[in-house]
């Protein structure tokens, strides 16, 4: 093979490279973010018929250092940061499942819907962050009692 014949060669590989990236590019859609089944809150936390004290009992439970990571995380929060947690999840626990999944829609196409996490940014990792916390959880939650507040009153023991 000739220099010059190998120079054609490489620039009609060129072209044909080029015009290939410049189809894929013209028929690629826009990239966008929108909320799963599983993401970003999973599934069996919008199904559930639990309460928060009860799936957060459930939690304890059958993910122990996961809930006791989330507490400590919580107690180093002020207080005022706390209530605002607190609120909020009881918030997303009143919802049904529709609405929930909307409040799901809504974190994962505005990182600005959520205020809560502008000051904690894990305030909801117990309850939305690990599908298999998750599902530990609300597969138990509804033998434990409704509205039990003593889950909240958590002390980091040795």
């Amino acid at each position: 093979m000739t220099s010059r014949h190998a120079r054609r060669t490489l620039r009609h590989l060129g072209a044909v490279a080029f015009g290939t990236a410049a189809v894929a590019t013209a028929l690629a859609s826009p990239a966008s973010a929108d909320a799963t089944d599983d993401f970003p809150i999973p599934h069996r936390m919008i199904i559930t018929t639990c309460d928060t004290e009860q799936y957060m009992a459930a939690a304890r439970d059958t993910s122990p250092v996961y809930f006791e990571r989330y507490m400590i995380d919580r107690s180093n929060r002020p207080a005022d940061v706390q209530q605002q947690a607190f609120d909020r999840i009881h918030w997303f626990f009143s919802l049904d499942p529709v609405a929930r999944r909307q409040y799901s829609e809504d974190t994962a196409t505005n990182v600005y819907y959520e205020n809560v996490a502008t000051h904690w940014g894990n305030w909801a990792k117990l309850f939305f962050n690990n599908k298999g916390v998750v599902a530990k959880a609300t597969d138990v939650c509804m033998n434990y009692p409704k509205g039990d507040m003593s889950i909240w009153n958590w002390e980091d023991t040795p």
